[in-house]
């Protein structure tokens, strides 16, 4: 069997890269996210090094595992035209590019935290339905 290393285009290295930035942030080995794909460590270091690609099932288990927002792994690189900004946009980028470099990194960290605090409050609201959903069921039957 011919082995093959598939295209290593910019946004496969990002994606992999953030894989491993999340592993590492978690304190886990290879092995510990082998485990849970259901897959061998050397798979892991074939993912990680862009020996092969990772496939949606996976990095969504991924996703789930590290309790990131699947975008963690995309790159942030989004082009928006100017006329699919709202005020609010406008306003807002308006006011960062006013702010020095150093406070653009902290002010950036801060929206991230407020957005990953939405992300497990709605993550949690949707547990919450289910169970509620899943009593009325029981209460049925």
């Amino acid at each position: 069997m011919l082995f093959r290393k598939p295209q290593d285009d910019a946004a496969n290295k990002y994606i992999r890269e953030r894989i491993k930035q999340a592993r590492l942030e978690a304190n886990e080995t290879q092995e510990d996210l082998a485990k849970v794909l259901e897959k061998t460590r050397v798979a892991v270091s074939d993912i990680e090094r862009g020996r092969v690609l990772v496939n949606a099932a996976d990095l969504s288990l991924i996703a789930a595992h590290y309790e990131k927002p699947i975008s963690f792994f995309y790159h942030p690189r989004v082009i928006i035209s100017k006329d699919e900004l709202s005020s609010l946009d406008e306003e807002l980028i308006s006011l960062f590019h006013q702010l020095p470099e150093s406070q653009q990194y902290i002010t950036l960290e801060y929206v991230k935290q407020q957005a990953d605090i939405s992300l497990k409050a709605f993550h949690r609201k949707i547990a919450d339905d289910v169970a509620i959903s899943k009593s009325k069921i029981e209460k049925l039957e």
